[in-house]
């Protein structure tokens, strides 16, 4: 399995969720409640995102490089511009999964508990979900870490902040 892979599988699963759910979810164009930390990938995420700007042409580059210098929110995301992600095309694994209902096991009280998370604004999807829309987060790490080990081929790798990787893309243009 590719990061690729990953990624299609999350956009097949969250194509498949029931209309009645997709309804209720706030996730939508416009909404970036999520896009208001600083976030950070592993390489293995970060090299999509590199191709796939290397692999607009010109024109295209040169539209979203304008949009990279316009003013953003204050600890909004580096990609995020007027509510929209610029890279959606390559976002991450995170973004992927906003707005899913996520299941992961948590210690309290000594206790291993399986939980459900999801967004805030997102509440009402609780009432109708099914264990079948439920994602496991912590599976979903393990095969992100998994794919980080085998694209790092042995080495260690710190993770990229991706205000850093936009800062990477802005120089690569300036260097063509």
């Amino acid at each position: 399995m590719s990061i690729r892979d990953l990624y299609l599988k999350i956009d097949e699963f969250q194509n498949r969720q029931r209309a009645e759910l997709r309804a209720r979810s706030t996730c939508k164009n416009g909404c970036s409640r999520c896009c208001h930390t600083d976030i950070s990938v592993f390489a293995v995420e970060a090299t999509p995102i590199r191709e796939w700007f290397l692999g607009l042409d010109s024109g295209q580059k040169s539209v979203l490089l304008e949009r990279w210098n316009e003013p953003q929110q204050a600890a909004a995301c580096a990609f995020l511009r007027n509510d929209s992600c610029t890279i959606y095309e390559a976002r991450p694994l995170i973004c992927r999964t906003q707005g899913l209902a996520l299941r992961f096991e948590e210690e309290q009280a000594g206790v291993m508990e399986s939980l459900i998370d999801i967004c805030p604004l997102n509440d009402s999807m609780l009432e109708i979900i099914q264990e079948t829309e439920v994602l496991n987060l912590d599976l979903l790490n393990r095969i992100l870490v998994t794919l980080e080990q085998q694209d790092a081929q042995g080495t260690t790798r710190g993770r990229t902040r991706l205000a850093d990787l936009q800062s990477e893309l802005k120089n690569l243009t300036d260097e063509e």
